[in-house]
Protein backbone atom coordinates (compact mmCIF):
# COMPACT_ATOMS: atom_id res chain seq x y z
CA UNK A 1 0.00 0.00 0.00
CA UNK A 2 1.39 3.21 -0.97
CA UNK A 3 1.20 5.99 1.67
CA UNK A 4 0.33 9.54 0.80
CA UNK A 5 1.95 12.56 2.32
CA UNK A 6 -0.10 15.05 3.23
CA UNK A 7 1.22 18.93 2.12
CA UNK A 8 -2.29 20.73 2.96
CA UNK A 9 -5.50 21.34 5.04
CA UNK A 10 -8.71 19.89 3.82
CA UNK A 11 -11.79 22.08 3.42
CA UNK A 12 -13.34 20.99 6.43
CA UNK A 13 -10.07 22.47 8.56
CA UNK A 14 -9.47 25.49 7.09
CA UNK A 15 -13.39 26.20 7.75
CA UNK A 16 -13.19 25.10 11.21
CA UNK A 17 -9.99 27.17 11.76
CA UNK A 18 -11.69 30.27 10.47
CA UNK A 19 -14.74 29.81 12.76
CA UNK A 20 -12.79 29.77 15.68
CA UNK A 21 -10.78 32.86 14.50
CA UNK A 22 -14.03 34.85 13.97
CA UNK A 23 -15.29 33.93 17.38
CA UNK A 24 -11.86 34.84 18.83
CA UNK A 25 -11.56 37.98 17.53
CA UNK A 26 -15.57 39.60 17.84
CA UNK A 27 -14.53 38.79 22.07
CA UNK A 28 -12.01 40.69 21.78
CA UNK A 29 -14.10 43.37 19.76
CA UNK A 30 -16.67 43.13 22.59
CA UNK A 31 -13.67 43.40 25.09
CA UNK A 32 -12.25 46.73 23.71
CA UNK A 33 -15.19 48.24 23.02
CA UNK A 34 -16.33 47.33 27.19
CA UNK A 35 -13.29 49.15 27.65
CA UNK A 36 -13.83 52.52 25.83
CA UNK A 37 -18.03 52.52 27.26
CA UNK A 38 -15.93 52.04 30.72
CA UNK A 39 -13.28 54.76 30.30
CA UNK A 40 -16.23 57.00 28.60
CA UNK A 41 -18.40 56.77 31.37
CA UNK A 42 -15.67 57.26 33.44
CA UNK A 43 -14.53 60.88 32.22
CA UNK A 44 -17.98 61.64 32.06
CA UNK A 45 -18.09 61.49 36.02
CA UNK A 46 -14.50 62.43 36.96
CA UNK A 47 -15.76 65.74 35.20
CA UNK A 48 -18.83 66.20 36.93
CA UNK A 49 -16.59 66.14 40.36
CA UNK A 50 -13.91 68.39 38.88
CA UNK A 51 -16.65 71.11 37.99
CA UNK A 52 -18.56 70.62 41.80
CA UNK A 53 -14.97 70.58 43.59
CA UNK A 54 -13.86 73.94 41.31
CA UNK A 55 -17.21 75.35 42.59
CA UNK A 56 -17.15 74.22 46.50
CA UNK A 57 -13.19 75.49 46.76
CA UNK A 58 -14.16 79.05 45.52
CA UNK A 59 -17.69 78.68 47.65
CA UNK A 60 -15.25 77.36 50.45
CA UNK A 61 -12.54 80.16 50.35
CA UNK A 62 -15.80 82.99 49.66
CA UNK A 63 -17.58 82.20 53.19
CA UNK A 64 -14.43 81.04 55.22
CA UNK A 65 -13.46 85.09 54.93
CA UNK A 66 -16.75 85.81 56.44
CA UNK A 67 -17.42 86.66 60.09
CA UNK A 68 -20.91 85.25 60.70
CA UNK A 69 -22.93 82.86 59.55
CA UNK A 70 -26.92 85.67 59.13
CA UNK A 71 -28.72 82.88 57.97
CA UNK A 72 -29.72 80.39 58.29
CA UNK A 73 -29.84 80.31 62.24
CA UNK A 74 -27.88 77.49 63.55
CA UNK A 75 -29.93 74.16 63.42
CA UNK A 76 -32.13 75.53 60.36
CA UNK A 77 -31.39 74.50 57.10
CA UNK A 78 -32.82 76.66 53.82
CA UNK A 79 -31.80 76.71 50.45
CA UNK A 80 -29.76 80.19 50.66
CA UNK A 81 -26.88 81.60 53.12
CA UNK A 82 -26.25 84.80 54.09
CA UNK A 83 -22.70 85.74 55.22
CA UNK A 84 -21.40 88.66 56.73
CA UNK A 85 -17.82 89.16 54.86
CA UNK A 86 -15.00 91.42 56.52
CA UNK A 87 -16.66 94.53 56.85
CA UNK A 88 -19.62 93.10 57.57
CA UNK A 89 -21.30 93.64 55.12
CA UNK A 90 -23.82 90.46 53.69
CA UNK A 91 -23.54 88.15 51.08
CA UNK A 92 -26.22 86.08 49.71
CA UNK A 93 -25.53 82.64 48.65
CA UNK A 94 -28.64 81.24 46.60
CA UNK A 95 -30.21 78.78 43.87
CA UNK A 96 -32.11 80.26 40.92
CA UNK A 97 -33.47 78.28 37.99
CA UNK A 98 -31.17 77.40 35.17
CA UNK A 99 -33.63 78.00 31.95
CA UNK A 100 -30.57 76.72 29.33
CA UNK A 101 -30.28 73.34 30.92
CA UNK A 102 -32.78 70.50 32.04
CA UNK A 103 -32.63 66.63 32.88
CA UNK A 104 -35.68 64.23 31.83
CA UNK A 105 -37.83 67.40 32.15
CA UNK A 106 -36.49 67.98 35.77
CA UNK A 107 -35.09 71.97 36.04
CA UNK A 108 -31.61 71.90 36.98
CA UNK A 109 -30.50 74.78 39.22
CA UNK A 110 -27.51 77.35 39.24
CA UNK A 111 -25.64 78.69 42.60
CA UNK A 112 -25.10 82.28 42.19
CA UNK A 113 -24.00 85.13 44.42
CA UNK A 114 -25.55 88.93 44.84
CA UNK A 115 -22.58 91.55 43.34
CA UNK A 116 -20.35 93.39 46.27
CA UNK A 117 -20.37 96.73 44.62
CA UNK A 118 -24.33 97.28 44.48
CA UNK A 119 -27.68 96.02 43.44
CA UNK A 120 -27.54 97.28 39.74
CA UNK A 121 -25.33 94.57 38.93
CA UNK A 122 -26.32 90.81 37.81
CA UNK A 123 -26.34 88.17 40.26
CA UNK A 124 -22.64 86.66 39.93
CA UNK A 125 -22.97 83.01 38.52
CA UNK A 126 -20.87 79.87 40.32
CA UNK A 127 -21.77 76.89 39.27
CA UNK A 128 -24.54 75.63 36.92
CA UNK A 129 -26.15 71.60 36.78
CA UNK A 130 -27.13 71.62 40.12
CA UNK A 131 -29.72 69.08 41.17
CA UNK A 132 -30.00 70.26 45.31
CA UNK A 133 -28.49 72.33 47.61
CA UNK A 134 -28.54 73.20 51.08
CA UNK A 135 -26.82 75.47 52.99
CA UNK A 136 -27.26 74.15 57.38
CA UNK A 137 -25.95 76.44 60.04
CA UNK A 138 -23.83 74.28 62.58
CA UNK A 139 -22.90 77.51 64.67
CA UNK A 140 -22.55 81.31 63.77
CA UNK A 141 -19.35 80.18 62.58
CA UNK A 142 -19.99 76.44 60.49
CA UNK A 143 -21.98 75.88 57.75
CA UNK A 144 -22.23 72.94 56.39
CA UNK A 145 -23.23 72.48 52.38
CA UNK A 146 -25.06 69.63 50.64
CA UNK A 147 -24.67 69.66 46.79
CA UNK A 148 -25.62 67.24 44.08
CA UNK A 149 -24.60 68.57 41.00
CA UNK A 150 -25.52 66.85 37.20
CA UNK A 151 -23.29 67.06 34.28
CA UNK A 152 -23.40 64.52 31.35
CA UNK A 153 -25.62 62.55 33.20
CA UNK A 154 -23.60 61.50 36.00
CA UNK A 155 -24.94 62.51 39.93
CA UNK A 156 -21.92 63.75 41.79
CA UNK A 157 -22.63 64.95 45.74
CA UNK A 158 -20.90 66.95 48.17
CA UNK A 159 -21.00 67.48 52.07
CA UNK A 160 -18.50 69.55 53.56
CA UNK A 161 -18.79 72.05 56.68
CA UNK A 162 -16.87 75.46 56.46
CA UNK A 163 -15.73 76.93 59.00
CA UNK A 164 -15.38 80.89 59.47
CA UNK A 165 -12.01 81.66 59.77
CA UNK A 166 -12.62 85.44 60.94
CA UNK A 167 -15.14 84.55 63.62
CA UNK A 168 -12.61 85.69 66.58
CA UNK A 169 -11.88 88.98 64.79
CA UNK A 170 -15.48 89.55 64.51
CA UNK A 171 -15.48 89.86 68.52
CA UNK A 172 -12.42 92.06 68.29
CA UNK A 173 -14.27 94.87 65.85
CA UNK A 174 -17.52 95.14 68.13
Amino acid sequence: MERHERIAFTLVEVLICAGIMVVVLVVALDLFSAGGRTSARLTSRMGAQQTGRKAIVRLLKEIQEGMEVALPRPGMTLSYAVVRDRVSLPRWYFVRPDHTSSIAGQTLWVLARDPKSGAELPPEQLLTGIKRLTFTCRSEGALQVNLVTEEGGQEYGILTTIRLRNLASAEEVW
